[in-house]
């Protein structure tokens, strides 16, 4: 209880900082709405499945104290997004226990992106890791149970569709191309029909914004490590997607929870796209599978976060850190550069991994002392 407390109120104090054009862009989804107009008719700022607006539609007509209509959407979608991270703490606490439900729900990212930003990737992690529960406990054959998550799953990517790629990771562990079919063509087929109720208005939008929707291609991972000649040949969302499935096909072996886990890793380590938001698509993920490395990955996080000018845009951080992008002290780069190692680290036997972190620590010893030495060392 005091963990959900002290979380909760986190969130809602980050939430003083003010909005950003997140926000701004529901208020217009909401007052479409309202009016019964087409959301993909009527406006470039919204790029997902129709859940969303509806969730939006239903949460502004809820009485509210504050009178101004954006500051009131604001506080609703910051209080129903810090349910869904409790929704979320509650699974991982009943599955893993209280550990693992603590790390998520006071992990700073999470609670930054939740109390400022008002993103609902949330909303489509939980909907996935109910997907995915399902699936991991009924993987063998195609039943209702497997029937009922890859519906869950066709919800998820219709909420936010994060998980565009994760039905060809369950496909890859099937051994019948019968169940692999099935496998992707459910989730999807639920993802295209959720859009024919606007289609006839609203086609070019769903087209233009949705389907054809890139984010600023700053591809942090790739710029740091691909060679320019891959890169001024290869477009890099080609490169994305083409990496998420040959890691698909890597980690077949593995049980869909714990794939989707890793996938979440990876989507934000090889993305095309990184913007604020995206740090915490993994935070589920590391904290199941915490180690030193994903401590400072959330550490880090926090830091460009507060800096941040899309972030919580904090003046003394910024001094430090610097508050755009890549070009701080703490950017992107830095940041899934941290997530990559943390991941590396994640995948290492444990025999070496004990052997690894012996040496870290030997040589972080001898480094202290050498250091002390030199501030001791007479005039």
């Amino acid at each position: 209880m005091f963990v959900i407390l002290a979380g909760t109120l986190l969130r809602l104090a980050i939430a003083q900082r003010g909005y950003n054009f997140d926000i701004a862009s529901y208020r217009i989804v909401a007052d479409i709405m309202a009016n019964d107009g087409n959301v993909y008719q009527e406006t470039q700022r919204y790029n997902y499945g129709p859940i969303w607006f509806y969730i939006l539609s239903f949460i502004d007509t809820l009485p509210f104290p504050i009178s101004d209509p954006l500051l009131s959407l604001r506080w609703k979608v910051t209080g129903f997004l810090s349910i869904i991270d409790i929704a979320i703490a509650t699974c991982l606490y009943r599955w893993y226990g209280l550990k693992i439900a603590t790390l998520f729900f006071l992990n700073p990212i999470s609670i930054i992106i939740t109390g400022y930003h008002c993103q609902f990737d949330n909303l489509a992690i939980l909907c996935a890791l109910i997907s995915i529960k399902i699936l991991d406990q009924n993987a063998s054959i195609i039943s209702y149970k497997t029937l009922l998550g890859l519906i869950l799953l066709g919800l998820c990517l219709t909420i936010k569709h994060l998980l565009f790629l994760f039905p060809f990771w369950l496909a890859f562990k099937n051994t019948r191309w019968r169940d692999k079919l099935l496998t992707i063509s459910i989730p999807y087929t639920l993802f295209l029909a959720s859009f024919l109720p606007f289609l006839a208005k609203g086609g070019n939008g769903i087209i233009n914004h949705v389907f054809l929707y890139r984010g600023f291609a700053n591809a942090p991972f790739w710029h740091g490590v691909a060679p320019e000649v891959i890169i001024n040949k290869i477009p890099i969302f080609l490169l994305f997607v083409g990496t998420l499935l040959v890691l698909g096909l890597f980690f077949r072996t593995k049980k869909p929870l714990e794939s989707l886990y890793l996938y979440t890793i990876v989507l934000v380590i090889f993305s095309s796209a990184v913007a604020n938001q995206y740090l915490a698509i993994c935070i589920v993920a590391i904290s199941v599978y915490s180690n030193f490395i994903y401590a400072l990955y959330s550490i880090a996080g926090m830091l460009y976060l507060l800096a941040s000018g899309d972030g919580l845009h904090f003046s003394l951080f910024q001094h430090y850190l610097g508050s755009n992008g890549n070009s701080g002290v703490i950017g992107y780069q830095e940041l899934v550069f941290l997530l990559f190692l943390g991941l590396v680290l994640q995948l290492t036997p444990k025999e070496a991994r004990t052997k690894i972190l012996h040496l870290f620590k030997k040589y972080s010893l001898c480094l202290k002392q050498e250091i002390t030495a030199q501030i001791k060392s007479p005039w």
